[in-house]
C-alpha cells in the first residue's frame, strides 16, 4: 500500500475515517500519523495530555510491511492496530478486484480464440491465431508457436523449449541464466510457454517471449494454458483434416 493509499484510507475512507475519528475522540493525547518515510498524513494535536507524557511509535503493517507508523501514547498502538486491519482489508479487496478483472479478461479471450480458431481448418491459420492471441498476454511480448512436425521443429530438440515440450508450462523471466536455453533462446530476455498436447500426443509449445526483460506472472502462464487447451485439440483436428485432403489428391 503507498502513501497515498494510506492517506485516503485515514482521512477520507468513508468507514475508516469516522472510526479513526471516534478512536482519537475517546483519548486527550496527541496522535501522530505518518507514512513510511515520515511524511505527515495526520496531527491530532489538541488535547490536555501532559506535554511529558511518554510517547509511543507503533508501525502500520500489510502483510509483515511497514505502510505508516502511528505516534503518541499508550492508546497508539490500539489506533496502529486498527489501521492495520482497515489496511490489509483494503489490500484484500483490491486483490479480489484485481483477480475479477484477470477472470473477466481470461473468459473473453477465450471465446475470442474459440470462435476465431473453430472457423478454420488449416494448419497455419490455427497457428496464426493462437500467435497473436499469445502476443496478447498482460505483460507483453510477441507470442510463437513451434510444431514438432513444422519447419522450426529444430529448436524443441532440446533447450528451455524441449523442456517445456516435454514436461510442463513454465515461466523462465532470466533466459540467459538458465543452463538449459541455447544460443538461439538467448536473444530473448523472458519468455513464458506451455506445451501443446492432446491425449497425451505432444504437438509443440506455445508461449510469448520478449527481447526486453519483463516480469511474467503467475497470471500470464494461466492464460497461457488456457489457450494452449483451445488450440491444441483444433490444430490436431487441422493436422488430420489436411492429411486427408493430401491422401484424397
Amino acid at each position: 500500500m503507498e502513501a497515498a493509499e494510506l492517506r485516503r484510507l485515514v482521512v477520507r475512507h468513508r468507514h475508516v475515517a469516522p472510526m479513526l475519528s471516534v478512536l482519537l475522540a475517546s483519548t486527550n493525547a496527541r496522535v501522530r500519523i505518518t507514512d513510511p518515510a515520515g511524511g505527515e498524513i495526520l496531527d491530532r494535536q489538541i488535547g490536555s495530555a501532559p506535554a511529558d507524557a511518554p510517547v509511543e511509535r507503533h508501525p502500520i503493517k500489510v502483510e509483515g510491511t511497514t505502510v505508516g507508523w502511528v505516534e503518541g501514547p499508550r492508546p497508539a498502538g490500539a489506533i496502529a492496530a486498527v489501521l492495520s486491519y482497515a489496511c490489509a482489508r483494503e489490500t484484500d479487496k483490491r486483490a479480489l478486484a484485481r483477480e475479477a478483472l484477470d477472470r473477466y479478461r481470461e473468459l473473453n479471450l477465450i471465446y475470442d480464440l474459440a470462435e476465431q480458431i473453430g472457423a478454420t481448418l488449416e494448419v497455419d491459420a490455427v497457428a496464426a491465431v493462437a500467435v497473436d492471441e499469445a502476443g496478447r498476454l498482460p505483460t507483453g511480448g510477441e507470442g510463437f508457436v513451434v510444431l514438432v512436425d513444422g519447419p522450426d521443429a529444430e529448436s524443441l530438440a532440446g533447450g528451455i523449449l524441449g523442456a517445456i515440450l516435454g514436461g510442463e508450462a513454465e515461466i523462465v523471466n532470466d533466459v540467459g541464466s538458465d543452463p538449459r536455453a541455447t544460443d538461439d533462446e538467448r536473444a530473448f530476455a523472458s519468455m513464458v510457454a506451455a506445451p501443446l498436447r492432446v491425449r497425451g500426443e505432444r504437438l509443440g509449445v506455445i508461449g510469448t517471449r520478449s527481447v526486453e526483460p519483463v516480469e511474467f506472472h503467475a497470471s500470464d502462464l494461466k492464460l497461457l494454458i488456457a489457450i494452449a487447451s483451445l488450440a491444441a485439440p483444433t490444430l490436431d483436428q487441422a493436422r488430420t483434416h489436411e492429411t486427408v485432403l493430401r491422401a484424397a489428391d
